[in-house]
C-alpha cells in the first residue's frame, strides 16, 4: 500500500485512463496479497472503525467472532486508559474453547489458547502429583520402619515363648499393614509401562470378568459395543487393564440399584477411543472441575487417588482422559489412546 502510494502520490494529475487503470490493478493485486498474508493466520485480526464496530476480519477473525458473541460491534470490550485491553473467554458451546482476546486502540487480536492452557493444566496437575508422590515415599518410609521393628520384636517373642504367646493374628496384621503400604506407594511410582503393539478390546476384557460378578449381584447391564476389528496402539495390558476397572468400578459405585453401563470402542484415523457412560447420579461442575486432584473424592471411604492415577498411565501411554458428567443423568468417561500407525488421506 505504501509503495502504491508513493509511486502515485506525485503523478496523479499526469496520468491518463490507461495509466490509472494500470495502477488500479497493482492496488487491487497488493490488497490481494495483504488479505492472502492475513488470512493464513491462525490468529484473528479485527480492525474496527471509530465506533468501535468491526471494518475488518480475517478468515480466523470472522471464524472467532460469533463464538464470541459478536455480530458488528466490539462496543463492551474497551480498551484501558492506557489502550491496551487483554481478558481470556471460555467458551463451553459448540466446543470448549479459550479464547484471548487483546485490544490495541482499534486492532483487535484474537488467539485460540485452548491447547496452551491444557498443557500448563497438565504441567501443574503433574507438579501436583510429583509432591504428591514425594510425601507418599516419605510417609511409607516412616511408617514402615517402625513396623519392621514390631515385626521383628514379634518374631524374638514367638521364639523366646513359643508354647506361650500365640502371635498370628498381630503377624498377620502387620503384614497386610505392610502391603498397604506397598501399594500405596506403587500407586504414586507407578512401574514405567511396558508398551508393546496391542488392542484396547484385550485389557478392557480382562477388567470386565474381573467384575461380571459384581455386575450381576448389583444388577447392572453391561452394553458393550466392540468393532469386528481394531487398529493396534501401543499398550501396557496390565496398566491399562487397571485404568478401565477403576473406571468401571467408579461406574458401579455411582449406581447404587441397578443401571447400565454402556462401554464403546470406536476409532478413526489418529486414534482408539474407549467410552464408559453410566446411568448412575452424575456430579456437580464444582465436583467434575476438581475430580482428578489427589485426596478428593465423592466417595465416604475413597481416597480420590485412583482417578489421578489412571490419568497418570493414559499419559504415559501418549493418551488423554475426558469426562463429562450430568447430575440425575449419569458420568461418561472417555480414554484415547493414539493409533500406533496413524493412516494419512488426502482431503479433496
Amino acid at each position: 500500500m505504501g509503495i502504491f502510494y508513493e509511486k502515485v502520490v506525485d503523478r496523479i494529475e499526469k496520468l491518463d485512463a490507461e495509466g490509472l487503470r494500470r495502477h488500479y490493478k497493482a492496488l487491487a493485486d497488493e490488497i490481494g496479497f495483504f488479505k492472502s498474508v492475513f488470512d493464513s493466520l491462525d490468529e484473528g485480526i479485527v480492525v474496527l472503525d471509530g465506533e468501535g464496530k468491526v471494518e475488518y476480519a480475517n478468515a480466523a477473525g470472522k471464524e472467532l467472532l460469533p463464538l464470541l458473541g459478536i455480530d458488528e460491534e466490539f462496543s463492551e470490550y474497551r480498551p484501558t486508559p492506557d489502550g491496551i485491553s487483554v481478558r481470556e473467554l471460555e467458551i463451553t458451546y459448540p466446543e470448549h474453547r479459550i479464547i484471548e482476546v487483546k485490544r490495541v486502540g482499534r486492532i483487535v487480536k484474537l488467539r485460540d489458547v485452548t491447547e496452551k492452557r491444557a498443557r500448563e493444566a497438565d504441567a501443574v496437575e503433574s507438579g501436583r502429583a510429583d509432591a504428591v508422590g514425594e510425601m507418599a515415599a516419605s510417609m511409607a518410609h516412616e511408617i514402615g520402619n517402625p513396623l519392621n521393628a514390631l515385626s521383628l520384636n514379634l518374631q524374638l517373642l514367638k521364639r523366646k515363648y513359643p508354647d506361650e504367646v500365640d502371635l498370628a493374628v498381630a503377624q498377620k496384621e502387620l503384614s497386610r499393614l505392610n502391603g498397604i503400604i506397598r501399594e500405596f506407594l506403587g500407586a504414586f511410582r507407578p512401574a514405567k509401562a511396558q508398551l508393546a503393539p496391542g488392542s484396547v478390546a484385550d485389557p478392557l476384557k480382562d477388567a470386565l470378568a474381573a467384575l461380571k460378578n459384581v455386575f450381576e449381584d448389583r444388577r447392572i447391564r453391561v452394553a458393550l459395543d466392540l468393532p469386528g476389528t481394531l487398529p493396534a496402539v501401543a499398550v501396557d495390558r496390565g496398566q491399562m487393564e487397571q485404568v478401565f476397572f477403576n473406571l468401571m468400578k467408579n461406574a458401579l459405585e455411582a449406581m447404587k440399584d441397578g443401571g447400565e453401563l454402556a462401554i464403546e470402542i470406536v476409532h478413526d484415523d489418529t486414534s482408539v477411543s474407549v467410552s464408559f457412560r453410566d446411568s448412575g447420579s452424575g456430579m456437580s461442575d464444582e465436583a467434575l472441575a476438581r475430580l482428578f486432584e489427589p485426596f478428593r473424592t465423592t466417595k465416604k471411604k475413597g481416597t480420590g487417588l485412583g482417578l489421578m492415577i489412571s490419568r497418570r498411565i493414559v499419559a504415559a501411554h501418549g493418551g488423554e482422559i475426558a469426562v463429562s458428567s450430568e447430575e440425575g443423568r449419569g458420568t461418561t468417561f472417555t480414554v484415547k489412546l493414539p493409533r500406533l500407525k496413524k493412516r494419512v488421506r488426502e482431503l479433496a
